[in-house]
């Protein structure tokens, strides 16, 4: 028995994860006409639903919409570097930058 992730990807945007067991070509087409999927592919473990598939590789969702592929990091990341002072931030979208979060006394 060979358990096997295959990621469901429509409009390279990956809808659904599925575990199969060997299935047949013919079953996985079975799955692609009845869903309407562009592909039915094996996923890897960086394949989430949500995530996007470049023809190549998986990609997690974007956190944001203003954040870029690092394609060499396989990695999203922010327009603005993240703060290296020690300080903690969180992202705010709306602004493109990086808020400094509250210290609780």
């Amino acid at each position: 028995m060979t358990l096997i992730n295959y990621a469901f990807v429509k409009n390279n945007i990956v809808v659904n994860v599925a575990i199969f067991d060997d299935p047949t070509e013919e079953l996985l087409n079975i799955f692609k006409e009845e869903n309407n999927l562009d592909l039915i592919i094996p996923a890897n473990e960086i394949s989430h639903v949500g995530g996007e598939y470049d023809g190549i590789k998986f990609w997690p969702p974007r956190p944001y919409n203003s954040w870029i592929k690092n394609e060499e990091l396989n990695e999203w990341e922010s327009p603005i570097p993240y703060p290296q002072d020690g300080e903690q931030y969180i992202w705010d979208e709306p602004t493109t930058s990086w808020l400094l979060l509250p210290t609780s006394n």
